[in-house]
């Protein structure tokens, strides 16, 4: 009974919820319904306000256990069904993944592109599953990402913790 009352009162939750960037353009309305209009090709590496690291477009849709470390540009080829992304690395395709709307990893909603993906994680002090939301805006020449994540595990295998977060990115487009 001590060790359930220790766990409960060390149990943890976090929510961080970024604002969209001020110094940003402002996100313009979708000018069609489907996402079509994110057919091309983005650089891998953004930015991130307030961080001096440059996020990987890669790694927000794959995970940190994704071949994310070279990749340089990342294409997205979406139809009504399926969205194709190939992800390159210098000289060569890294891999390419087939989403589809049917197993609910993307749907088009009012011209966004929401990619939803769930993956375990685990390090040497917590593990548990992460649930993730990519919200893909289209806002002139560049694809500006909000990701929302929610983690539910345990630390240290006895503590159970909960956080969520929303960060803001942007990606160059290269080519149309």
């Amino acid at each position: 009974m001590k060790r359930l009352a220790l766990a409960l009162l060390l149990a943890g939750c976090t929510v961080a919820d970024d604002p969209y960037p001020a110094r940003w353009d402002p996100l313009p309305l979708a000018a069609t319904a489907n996402c079509r209009h994110f057919r091309g090709t983005y650089a891998d590496r953004g930015e991130a306000p307030g961080q001096a690291n440059r996020p990987s477009l890669t790694r927000e849709l794959f995970g940190p256990d994704s071949p994310w470390e070279k990749a340089v540009s990342i294409e997205f080829d979406p139809a009504d069904d399926t969205l194709d992304i190939r992800v390159q690395a210098p000289g060569a395709t890294q891999f390419s993944r087939r989403l589809t709307a049917k197993a609910r990893d993307f749907t088009c909603e009012q011209g966004k592109l929401v990619v939803r993906s769930r993956r375990w994680v685990t390090s040497d002090v917590m593990s548990g599953r992460e649930t993730v939301k990519i919200e893909l805006h289209q806002a002139e020449q560049h694809l500006v990402a909000r990701v929302d994540e929610t983690t539910t595990g345990v630390m240290f295998m006895v503590v159970p913790l909960s956080g969520e977060s929303a960060r803001w990115y942007r990606f160059q487009r290269l080519k149309p």
